[in-house]
């Protein structure tokens, strides 16, 4: 678990900036105990706090390409890293052995198609410093959360709400209409909060955003569901070889793997197949 900043504001000074952004990152902490990185460059800034799982001694973010075009600020695990590593091999010269590098490599090299490679959960925020772009991106099943706020020219995003507010310089209004969908429902309607104006990115969906343009969603991604071809055994089959795949995939880390054993059918089947 980790947790990312992003704060694009002309109306305040760099300092003014600097300051919001810690303050973020103190209320993200719990996210991320073992480092925290900044990236300022008037009027935006960028902030990421790391629990370490891949690469424990390198791999720091927000991280930035040689030429210091792109910078990327991510949270997650993309499990398939080590293969897409190998084939961008040809492409990129890697200095980091985690998968942040590998992420901000085939953002840089294949663009937004690259989201269709991905197995794993993430949220990431990744901008572009000469087209003066913002691109974010959640998982398919958005494992990973992602907020944001845009008013006008200002645009923050954040992976906690509190985190978020501390970026913001208004205070947030609730939001009657989610309230009333909150007390209809028991729950917020997809990419709504409590709040006007504050949002979560869908998942399965990509964000883009520029100063002077409004923000633009769309999925690259959508469920699809269809009747299963064969017999029972070939269906028992398949499913334990998916969980037997899935679960060696969330194997993959340089510090130790633990599950919680709840002791319900899908917990203790994930421990029986890590033991």
């Amino acid at each position: 678990m980790c947790g990312l900043l992003f704060i694009y504001n002309a109306r305040i000074g760099q300092s003014a900036l600097q300051e919001r952004l810690q303050r973020a990152l103190v209320r993200l902490t719990h996210r991320g105990p073992d480092e925290s990185g900044s990236w300022f460059e008037n009027p935006l800034g960028i902030g990421h706090v790391r629990l370490s799982i891949l690469d424990l001694s390198s791999s720091r973010q927000p991280m930035r390409d040689p030429s210091g075009r792109y910078v990327l600020s991510y949270n997650g695990e993309i499990y398939n890293y080590h293969s897409l590593r190998r084939e961008l091999q040809d492409q990129w010269t890697f200095t980091t052995q985690g998968d942040t590098e590998v992420l901000l490599a085939g953002l840089i090299t294949q663009g937004e198609s690259f989201l269709q490679r991905l197995e794993g959960m993430w949220a990431f925020c990744f901008w572009d410093c000469q087209a003066q772009t913002l691109f974010l991106a959640r998982d398919r099943m958005g494992k990973k959360p992602l907020f944001y706020h845009q008013s006008g020219e200002i645009m923050t995003c954040a992976s906690e709400l509190p985190a978020l507010a501390a970026l913001d310089e208004d205070c947030w209004q609730e939001d009657l209409d989610s309230s009333a969908d909150y007390l209809r429902y028991g729950y917020y309607l997809p990419g709504m909060t409590a709040y006007e104006n504050v949002r979560e990115v869908l998942p399965g969906h990509m964000l883009h955003w520029q100063p002077g343009s409004d923000i633009r969603q769309q999925a690259y991604w959508s469920l699809k569901v269809g009747a299963f071809h064969g017999s029972k055994q070939q269906a028992q089959e398949a499913l334990r070889e998916k969980l037997v795949d899935a679960v060696r995939a969330r194997m993959v880390a340089d510090v130790e793997v633990g599950a919680f054993l709840s002791g319900g059918i899908d917990s203790s089947l994930v421990v029986s197949i890590l033991c």
